[in-house]
């Protein structure tokens, strides 16, 4: 990926409307010049009006034709929600009206990307996206899991549908919604023109949580992986890459109890990693009963996707939960013998289930595709290339996937009895059926206890299958239990340490360890940690990788245009500031060494090289291990008979990192810093991606900021080694930390802004803040929410 120059680097905060007004003035002059040269076609666009068409009303009063009772929506300087109404069902329906204020666009899209409807009104890029979809059968799985919902749940469900329709209701056209929808249709966009988007379902929001599952689930990417990787690689190798004690569990989510807390009740802390999106992943609200009771229980707060009803990661009065992040082994890939119209299982012959599906492509033709089933699942060699490949490896002509995510469930009931959970209890009880997406999960309460419940839906195996690799599908050899029956979730309630980040024992890898290490006291000292101290501990910016390498690095001999940049690492305390020109030097280093070391092994297959180095496999302990083996076959040869091949190669990868970055940022390494390569730029993922005009993109997407960070450290801010670049592929979407000894001292921030429409006041204005480790107060209670209201609205019933 191109790295982004230095002048376009954002490097603090700009006032919103001064930056809304050189945008909009910026855009109009562009506009203009298209608009000459395109004729009358864009004559009739006004670029200013199409902004501001879709800002959401914020204050005063609102009729909302579905309420039965008054509800009233504050808003806080950063635009977050706070929703107060008198019963569940109003509730829910004003989160739903104000959700879609905010980020319509955004639910429409994860709607049509749950039911492979994308390259209905995106064009033809998405089709490859649709056609999974459909063959996973996202859509008729969610369809299925609402009737086996609770009667409350299906409530509401449709409170919450009704809210985004009423607000359909009073913005029917589509200027009116979002900017977005302003763009379709128009030249080069590829897109469908006179989309108007369908009246929102409760299935639909269940679609979209069968869509999350697929999205986290990196286990089906690392078994395909090693299986292609197995095409060039011997057993012994293949085992190197992936060692045993080597899965850096990748910590999102930790609780402290009372013991490490100044006020003496416990913590919980999360930070979920994603690819940057604008808007974020996640949309911030609080839903408050104003007297709660059984008919009414909720009082909660937190994050939740756009396009569900509830919160799905936050707090209540008494507990407070997140998912911890890490992938669950609930998929297998099984490798079939397909013959015509059938599939071969333990001797007998059986016809595939098939069934077509159509379509719909806004710049081209319809596609109509064959969807084909075994008794695992679909055939995903029927897709794509890469499951081809996997499928017709040892005698298969066909790969298959089984998960516990593609069952139908009920994951919605699950969702609103957390949200309602007053204790640990309740809260594992309601757990026990969070099975799509399959995520464990931290825990804490204002009892003083802290807890681990792991993933609720993992298969029962068979004996030496531990779903890292596909298996023969054609014998009951490998067959699960039943497609029903899960093994129990792994639990751990207060440990003696008084710290839980993942699994017990689940502390594996550098980047494991430090976290651990920095929850026992190494960065807080003899200080007992507060709400702010844990966020700091979020912003950990030390690589413990680096020192490990580093010294390896300075004892090998390099040429003297090198040995400026090599002087970089001496005396480095290994943390990757942005201002750091040693953390710019030692990532490039170690983007060329893992090349290097990749391209020794798999130097005739381009496509191996790009698996080799696509996240699945964890660099640091393969790396760390290689170290201590210095003529391993992964360093190659020795540039002499006195030179170890490691260190020959660790010259090689020093040498080619100076002439990288003297490429990127000058010959002067006194002037190289770490956050002009490694940027971030929070992208719009629809119309700002991709090949559609440059104009749309610049108006959708953000500016680029510079970050501290990398893939090893706490901090967590990733990019893709196989790039050209730095530019950050995955990193915290927010980051929150709940006090349960007074939940309004609590903290959190957001990626981007609370905000899905461009221009607005809200649409970016946490970014600088982000990007800077900072993070707002968080009020929770009525009196604490009240002092820190902006803006009020309030909703009545229709003919109030």
């Amino acid at each position: 990926m191109a790295t982004t120059p230095q002048s376009d680097t954002f490097v603090g905060p700009v006032p919103a409307r001064r930056r809304l007004f050189w945008r909009v003035v910026g855009a109009l002059a562009a506009l203009l010049v298209v608009s000459l040269a395109a004729g009358a076609g864009f004559a009739w666009w006004r670029l200013d009006d199409a902004l501001h068409a879709s800002y959401p009303q914020t204050s005063g009063t609102l009729r909302i034709a579905g309420l039965t009772g008054a509800a009233a929506v504050d808003r806080d300087a950063s635009g977050i929600p706070q929703i107060y109404a008198s019963n569940s069902t109003d509730l829910f329906l004003a989160e739903g009206y104000v959700q879609a204020q905010d980020r319509f666009w955004q639910m429409d899209v994860s709607r049509n990307y749950a039911e492979g409807t994308l390259a209905s009104v995106l064009g033809q890029s998405y089709l490859a996206h649709d056609e999974l979809a459909r063959t996973l059968g996202w859509h008729t799985l969610a369809e299925q899991s609402y009737d086996r919902l609770q009667t409350g749940t299906k409530s509401y469900l449709a409170a919450y549908a009704q809210g985004v329709n009423d607000y359909l209701a009073g913005h029917p056209s589509g200027s009116a919604l979002s900017f977005e929808y302003s763009v379709l249709g128009l030249p080069d966009t590829h897109s469908a023109k006179g989309y108007s988007p369908a009246r929102w379902t409760p299935v639909d929001s269940l679609s979209w949580l069968q869509a999350t599952s697929w999205s986290q689930n990196d286990a089906v990417d690392q078994e395909v992986s090693r299986a292609l990787l197995s095409d060039t690689l011997t057993p012994a190798q293949i085992s190197q890459l992936y060692p045993a004690d080597g899965a850096d569990s990748g910590f999102t989510a930790w609780a402290v109890s009372g013991k490490l807390s100044s006020t003496g009740s416990p913590l919980l802390a999360s930070a979920p990693v994603s690819a940057p999106t604008l808007p974020s992943t996640w949309y911030q609200v609080g839903l408050h009963c104003t007297s709660v009771t059984a008919a009414c229980p909720f009082d909660v707060a937190g994050y939740i996707e756009p396009g569900l009803p509830g919160v799905l990661i936050g707090h209540d009065r008494s507990i407070a939960w997140s998912w911890n992040g890490r992938a669950a082994q609930d998929s297998d890939l099984y490798l079939e013998k397909v013959t015509g119209s059938d599939y071969s299982y333990d001797g007998h012959k059986y016809p595939l289930t098939v069934h077509q599906e159509t379509i719909d492509v806004a710049d081209a033709s319809p596609v109509t595709i064959t969807v084909r089933d075994t008794r695992h699942g679909p055939l995903l060699s029927d897709l794509l290339s890469d499951f081809r490949r996997v499928g017709r490896t040892n005698g298969a002509s066909g790969l298959s996937i089984a998960s516990t995510t593609l069952e139908p469930n009920t994951t919605a009931d699950a969702l609103f009895a957390i949200d309602q959970a007053a204790n640990w209890s309740q809260f594992s009880t309601a757990a026990a059926d969070f099975t799509a997406p399959d995520e464990g999960m931290v825990y804490a309460d204002n009892a003083g206890n802290i807890a681990y419940q792991g993933p609720a839906a993992l298969p029962e195996r068979a004996s030496g299958d531990d779903g890292t690799a596909p298996v023969p599908g054609w014998t009951s050899e490998y067959a699960w239990a039943s497609a029903t029956t899960y093994a129990a979730p792994i639990q751990e309630l207060d440990p003696a340490d008084g710290y839980i980040a993942g699994a017990p024992g689940d502390a594996v890898g550098l980047r494991a360890e430090r976290t651990a290490s920095d929850l026992q006291g190494s960065v807080s000292g003899s200080q007992k940690l507060t709400a702010a101290g844990l966020a700091a501990i979020q912003g950990d910016a030390y690589d413990p990788e680096a020192a490990v390498l580093v010294p390896y690095l300075l004892k090998v001999n390099v040429d003297d245009f090198t040995q400026p940049a090599v002087a970089l690492l001496r005396g480095w305390d290994y943390t990757e500031p942005a201002g750091s020109g040693a953390a710019a030097y030692y990532n490039a280093v170690w983007a060329e060494l893992l090349k290097l070391v990749v391209d020794r092994e798999l130097p005739q297959d381009e496509l191996d090289s790009q698996l080799a180095l696509n996240g699945s496999v964890r660099w640091d302990a393969v790396v760390n291990t290689l170290l201590q083996q210095p003529n391993s076959t992964w360093w190659g040869e020795s540039s002499s008979a006195k030179v170890s091949a490691r260190d020959s190669m660790l010259a090689e990868a020093l040498q080619k990192a100076r002439l990288d970055l003297t490429s990127l940022m000058g010959k002067d390494v006194a002037t190289w810093t770490w956050g002009r390569v490694h940027t971030i730029r929070p992208e719009n993922q629809t119309l700002g991606a991709g090949a559609h005009p440059a104009l749309v993109k610049w108006l959708l997407d953000g500016h680029s900021i510079g970050l501290p960070g990398g893939g090893s450290d706490v901090a967590t801010a990733d990019w893709d080694v196989a790039s050209t670049g730095f530019a950050v592929g995955a990193a915290p979407a927010l980051r929150m930390v709940v006090d349960l000894g007074d939940p309004d001292d609590s903290r959190w921030i957001g990626q981007t802004g609370e905000s899905g429409h461009v221009g607005d006041t809200h649409y970016l204005d946490q970014a600088a803040m982000w990007a800077a480790g900072e993070t707002e107060s968080w009020p929770y209670s009525l009196s604490a929410v009240d002092a820190a209201s902006r803006q009020r609205l309030d909703l009545a019933p229709q003919g109030h």
